[in-house]
């Protein structure tokens, strides 16, 4: 995607994801032209229980397919990966999680995407998923996750196996501590955007400001990579913008896009 250095213009945008990918995240943001503020609001954890991570990690070659909800799930899934089974396909809902499966060592030819809905309908729209009598599923996914992926699967006639490789908490923090952090940025105006990449991260983020900030920082507009996102922000009361159709691409991309497209049309107004 090309982007003008300065389309952003100096929007300050907060950034809610995890530490390690809000820092990429903000990295792309500076380079159009934003000023980012790093607030994680969902903090990864190992499972409670190691063991079922452990065995499946050991035993790929005995799948068919391996599915990845998330970036998170391949950091956490394939720290140790040594080698990836060639006959086992990678399966990614989206560009970030297939990035993080090059970066973890999977080969370029053992991953597949949707071709146009990148999330996991958009995965089970796949033609090599369609009739899976046989089949063997491993899905690596995070604590409490959906399961359309796994369910459907399964009634495609597929043995589905579901490995918890991740927890999401919501980190300790103190609302005095943040509201303090918080206020001044929307008292100068350089806070004027919020980013989403999970309904659980905008419940932390209400718990982490605040009741009284909370207020304040529902006049913002709250930018998604998901409807089922927005319709979450928006039945809590947020202003929700679903970047999702921009670029026909679930991705970072589209994220910005959207916040350009936004911040273009309100200075003209």
């Amino acid at each position: 995607m090309q982007r003008e250095k300065n389309a952003l213009n100096g929007v300050g945008v907060l950034v809610t994801r995890p530490l390690k990918q809000a820092h990429v995240f903000a990295k792309r943001l500076e380079q159009s032209g934003a000023a980012p503020i790093v607030l994680p609001t969902i903090e990864i954890t190992p499972p409670q229980d190691m063991q079922p991570l452990l065995n499946a990690r050991a035993r790929l070659e005995a799948y068919d397919f391996v599915m990845f909800v998330s970036a998170n799930a391949v950091e956490q899934a394939l720290a140790t990966l040594t080698h990836w089974p060639e006959k086992v396909t990678a399966l990614a809902p989206g560009k970030g999680t297939a990035a993080a499966l090059r970066e973890a060592g999977v080969p370029d030819q053992a991953i597949l995407m949707p071709l146009s809905r990148f999330d996991s309908e958009g995965l089970l729209e796949l033609p090599m998923l369609q009739q899976m009598q046989g089949k063997r599923v491993l899905i690596f996914r995070g604590e409490r996750g959906r399961e359309l992926l796994g369910e459907t699967l399964a009634a495609r006639g597929a043995e589905v196996t579901r490995v918890t490789c991740y927890r999401r908490a919501c980190p300790e923090s103190d609302a005095a501590n943040t509201a303090e952090f918080l206020w001044p940025l929307l008292q100068q105006n350089r806070l004027q955007a919020i980013t989403l990449t999970a309904g659980e991260a905008l419940d932390n983020l209400e718990t982490m400001v605040g009741e009284t900030l909370c207020r304040e920082l529902k006049a913002l507009p709250v930018f998604t990579l998901h409807p089922r996102i927005a319709e979450h922000a928006q039945a809590r009361g947020w202003k929700a913008v679903d970047t999702s159709g921009n670029e026909s691409d679930n991705s970072d991309d589209a994220l910005i896009c959207g916040m350009i497209s936004f911040f273009s049309a309100s200075r003209k107004v």
